[in-house]
């Protein structure tokens, strides 16, 4: 019967403290928030030391929800964070959100994981390919004249992907190419983002570990406690047998092992 009770009352537990995965709201609209400066970074985390690129300016992000001081964004496939105080939300979709860019190389070169040439090679690329342009970063100088690298992504076998290439290896700068975007909306709080966020995804990282160790403690407690009674019962009724096996009868009487009594 306490098993039955802690059972249960491990259950409700469970139900009340789990992380909500759940949509609080069903809400189709896109939003987009709009890079009006230069210097605007796309990150890997919400955390401007992981900086992938520079986003070209004039250009939009596509905001999905909030994290801390950041916009989970997508920029044309890539998913990371911006600061939210570098862009501005706004209340519209634009014809054309992201710059679309590609160039090509003089020389067979390597997509890197890092602006580095000592990182991982993620690809290896031909000069026949077309290699679509996100942004730039400085990184290692390959050459006296330049030390900027292309955040780029290239499409191999069905499959699409990331890295740098260096700015010498390309036959022209492609942010050189960029034209201006015009298009403007109504500006919006990003209060308006909630309803489209969910409870559990929105939060940091540290939180999300905080939340599911004060979940995760608890519960093993309660399990601890589920199972250690028929445990110890258990051991004790293997003992008893291993006692009576003990036992030697000698016609009316039983000869015990002394380490038994």
């Amino acid at each position: 019967m306490k098993k039955i009770i802690l059972l249960l009352l491990f259950s409700i537990f469970l139900l009340n403290f789990q992380p909500q995965a759940s949509a609080l709201a069903v809400d189709e609209h896109q939003y987009f928030g709009k890079v009006q400066t230069t210097g605007v970074q796309f990150c890997s985390a919400p955390s401007e030391s992981s900086a992938l690129f520079e986003i070209p300016a004039t250009y939009f992000v596509q905001v999905e929800y909030v994290v801390d001081d950041y916009y989970k964004v997508n920029y044309d496939g890539a998913n990371g964070y911006v600061k939210k105080n570098k862009v501005a939300l706004m209340n519209g979709t634009p014809s054309t959100p992201f710059a679309q860019m590609t160039y090509n190389l003089f020389v067979p070169y390597v997509l890197y994981q890092t602006p580095y040439s000592s990182s991982e090679a993620i690809a290896q690329l031909t000069s026949d390919m077309q290699i679509k342009y996100y942004g730039s970063k400085e990184g290692e100088q390959l050459s006296q004249n330049s030390k900027t690298w292309f955040y780029s992504s290239v499409e191999i076998g069905g499959e699409r992907y990331f890295g740098y290439v260096f700015s010498q290896v390309a036959y022209q700068n492609p942010a050189q190419k960029i034209s201006t975007n015009n298009e403007s909306f109504e500006i919006v709080s990003e209060d308006i983002l909630l309803p489209t966020t969910t409870t559990f995804t929105s939060l940091s990282t540290g939180t999300k570990v905080l939340l599911i160790v004060a979940i995760s403690v608890p519960s093993l407690l309660i399990l601890y406690f589920l199972i250690k009674p028929s445990k110890i019962m258990q051991i004790t009724k293997t003992k008893k047998k291993a006692k009576r096996a003990n036992k030697v009868h000698h016609g009316d009487y039983f000869e015990f092992d002394e380490n038994e009594l």
